[in-house]
């Protein structure tokens, strides 16, 4: 690929197509559009019996010389809408990930902007025509007497920073659209209709935040971070920070430095339900510079924030995973937090990681990059502690000196001999829920599971209700009256009689959130408990009422899933309650204990964080396992210390690289064939690239879920400690497959997980 042109007849422009293909394709072009193509912009190109909208990606001289060339049709941006450096990066998104170029390039799009067959695509404005209103766009003098009331909207109109919404305007100086008229009339205000920003933002402008002083140990991670932004070329620091130790505050001012200097920042938290929350705080200390980017906003909201971004009108970008490809300008630095998170990996084409992208595209653009957690990935401490890839800060205590939360663990062995299999909450942590209430203080209450009962079963026959296109049992859920699978959204009634035996004996086992909820509701009537999880956060705005009553007192026990466990900071929450603490444990997956490490870890963290000590009861079948032990004590260095053993032992990362295979399809048979064929031609190729004591394939074998969304799946686990050799690997044993086949193959370089 050639970025520069060479204006003569062998040369060709480059364009990825959006389209599950592995390569970029060449087209001859006029003079003048050959002088208007720029990498970066878009093009619309013949395709098939068709046409779609791409991305010039560069200029080539080599194309087959059988292939007839297409010519290539209309350049639709004056400007490039992604910068060399983000073309760079969606080059290596496609190498490292093995996507084809054009899904890696839509990824960074906003969605629509490149299309299969949608004129509309032409001009982003005629998919998200811009929002039009009238405003005030300047005040005049009088041309006559004001009166009273009229001087004094006048004085308000002048004190304001133009121009102002109409509607704005009229609702801040209790003025009438009367009154504001008479003013027009007389010259005292121009109105005009302009473009309005479709803004996230529930307010016009956010209260200014005033800076914490920073404690000592705060202040030493910040000198290593300000060392690291005053360096030039790429550079990384991982801050290990206890949960409650002020991290935020250390990035806030790190940001700070970055704009003082003319340069622009990007911070990436894990979930939806933490940018709220994160960018009210940075558009508190930055106004209008902040931006924020998440899958929540409507196309338009997405489309106007990554525009005002382009255009330079925002330089810090709070952001879920895609918001790694923000188009900012003189990025210098990039802080990922909660770096461990599972979120931050795609599971859909392409399927990158958030983290990873972000250390590729701060090597490109010389940037700082600043990973920060309580409990980090196994991997990314191993390359700070151990190889000094990433330089390591650590802060062992939170901030004022607050104590960590006291940890009590309920031995529910114990519990379920004294009180029956049907029990919910052990004595211990009603007991601290009684105790909690009474001195007005919160509880949250985490359970990894939502619905209300977990399965259905019959006690004469032993049939259980499981989904008609997966190999995953139904779950009760009773606020919708339905079974539901959590994979595919398949849902139906709830039966009457067994299906199998026809008998009446029909036994819903197990809890989820909803059955909690329930039963503390059912304990504690004049409780507020609040619920959250993916069902009751669906409709828009749900996640911030939700949070917002519990920041505001009005909820006295939260109850939820993973969501509550990490990021929020709630002073009047004292008690944290873990049920099922191990369940976790029990997933075939070799992170299963590093999961649960982190989960417990980063749960317990939100009690305690204001001025009341917090307690933490952990309900478990296996107290003595070493995640649990080492969560209670919240000592990330010895269980680092047992896992990497562990790690090292049976070769896993950060010892190996990964990748993991699935085949799938309809037809069980055809799935394993399909499998056994591509391990054979793994294997093959293997001989070629490397050998065994390098590269491991193990498989194929039916994966944990066998059936998912009607197909049967097999898996095959490749482990080397050459990524160079399998990236070689994967690209000829994918290249030499049949593709007539209908069987599906995935890829997925670096999996973190293994269902």
């Amino acid at each position: 690929m050639k970025s520069d042109r060479a204006r003569n007849s062998t040369t060709y422009v480059e364009v990825a197509v959006p389209l599950p293909l592995p390569t970029t394709f060449a087209y001859t072009a006029s003079a003048d559009r050959m002088a208007a193509v720029r990498p970066g912009v878009r093009v619309q190109v013949p395709f098939g019996r068709g046409s779609v909208v791409g991305l010039a990606v560069g200029f080539t001289e080599k194309v087959p010389e059988s292939k007839q060339l297409k010519e290539l049709g209309e350049v639709l941006d004056q400007e490039p809408l992604l910068s060399p450096q983000l073309l760079e990066l969606g080059g290596w998104l496609a190498r490292y990930y093995l996507a084809p170029p054009g899904e890696a390039l839509r990824v960074m799009l906003p969605p629509g902007l490149l299309a299969r067959k949608t004129p509309e695509a032409q001009d982003a404005s005629r998919l998200w025509p811009a929002r039009r209103q009238r405003a005030i766009v300047r005040a005049g003098r009088p041309r006559g007497d004001l009166t009273p009331r009229q001087a004094e909207v006048l004085a308000q109109l002048e004190k304001l920073s133009l121009p102002v919404l109409v509607s704005d305007f009229l609702r801040q100086a209790a003025c009438s659209r009367q009154l504001l008229e008479r003013l027009t009339q007389q010259g005292c205000a121009h109105i005009e209709t302009v473009e309005v920003e479709r803004s996230p933002w529930r307010r016009p402008s956010a209260q200014e935040v005033a800076p914490h002083p920073l404690t000592d140990a705060q202040q030493s991670v910040l000198a290593e971070i300000r060392a690291l932004q005053q360096q030039e070329g790429f550079r990384s620091l991982l801050v290990h920070g206890v949960t409650g130790s002020g991290k935020t505050e250390i990035y806030l001012n790190a940001i700070r430095w970055e704009l003082d200097q003319g340069r622009s920042a990007l911070m990436l938290v894990p979930e939806i339900g933490l940018t709220p929350q994160v960018s009210r705080l940075f558009r508190g200390w930055f106004g209008e510079h902040v931006a924020i980017l998440h899958s929540g906003l409507s196309q338009g909201e997405r489309f106007d924030q990554w525009r005002q971004i382009r255009e330079g009108r925002r330089r810090v970008v709070v952001g879920t995973r895609s918001a790694v490809f923000a188009p900012l300008q003189r990025l210098g630095i990039i802080i990922i937090d909660e770096e461990q998170d599972e979120s931050y990996k795609q599971e859909e084409h392409p399927r990158y990681h958030g983290r990873d992208t972000a250390l590729m595209r701060a090597k490109l653009e010389g940037a700082a990059v600043v990973l920060g957690s309580a409990t980090p990935q196994l991997e990314t401490y191993y390359l700070a502690a151990e190889r000094g890839r990433h330089r390591l800060a650590s802060i062992g205590s939170r901030v004022l000196e607050r104590p960590l939360p006291t940890v009590h663990i309920a031995d529910m062995r114990q519990e379920f001999a004294k009180h029956g299999a049907g029990l919910i909450l052990s004595e211990l942590l009603w007991d601290f829920l009684e105790r909690t209430l009474r001195n007005r203080n919160q509880a949250m209450i985490l359970l990894n599971r939502r619905g209300y009962s977990t399965s259905v079963l019959c006690r004469s026959c032993g049939h259980t209700e499981t989904c008609e296109n997966c190999s995953i049992t139904l779950t009760h859920h009773r606020e919708f009256n339905r079974l539901v699978c959590h994979y595919c959204g398949y849902a139906r009634s709830i039966p009457e009689k067994c299906r199998e035996c026809q008998r009446e004996y029909v036994f819903f086992a197990g809890m989820g959130t909803e059955k909690v909820q329930a039963h503390l509701q059912a304990r504690f009537p004049h409780a507020r408990v609040d619920r959250m999880d993916r069902d009751t956060v669906r409709r828009k705005g749900s996640v911030q009422r939700i949070l917002r009553r519990v920041s505001r007192g009005q909820t006295d026990i939260l109850v939820g899933t993973q969501m509550i466990a990490k990021g929020h900071d709630f002073a009047g929450v004292t008690l944290v309650g873990v049920l099922a603490a191990d369940q976790g444990l029990q997933i075939p997956d070799f992170r299963s204990a590093e999961r649960t490490f982190q989960l417990l870890t980063q749960v317990a963290g939100r009690a305690g964080r204001g001025e009341s000590p917090g307690d933490v009861v952990i309900q478990t079948h296996y107290p003595n396992h070493y995640s649990l032990k080492h969560a209670c004590t919240q000592d990330y260095g010895a269980f680092y210390s047992r896992e990497i053993e562990f790690r090292k032992r049976f070769r896993y990362p950060p010892f190996t690289a990964l990748a993991n295979l699935v085949v799938s399809g309809p037809d069980r048979d055809e799935s394993r064939r399909g499998a056994e064929e591509l391990a054979e031609s793994l294997k093959s190729f293997r001989l070629q690239h490397s050998d065994l004591a390098r590269m491991r394939i193990l498989g194929p074998a039916p994966a944990a879920l066998e059936r998912l969304k009607r197909d049967y799946r097999h898996q095959i686990l490749i482990k080397t400690t050459d990524r160079r050799e399998l990236n070689q690997v994967l690209r000829d044993t994918l290249a030499s497959l049949d593709k007539k086949k209908t069987r599906q193959i995935q890829v997925d370089i670096d999996p973190v997980r293994l269902l």
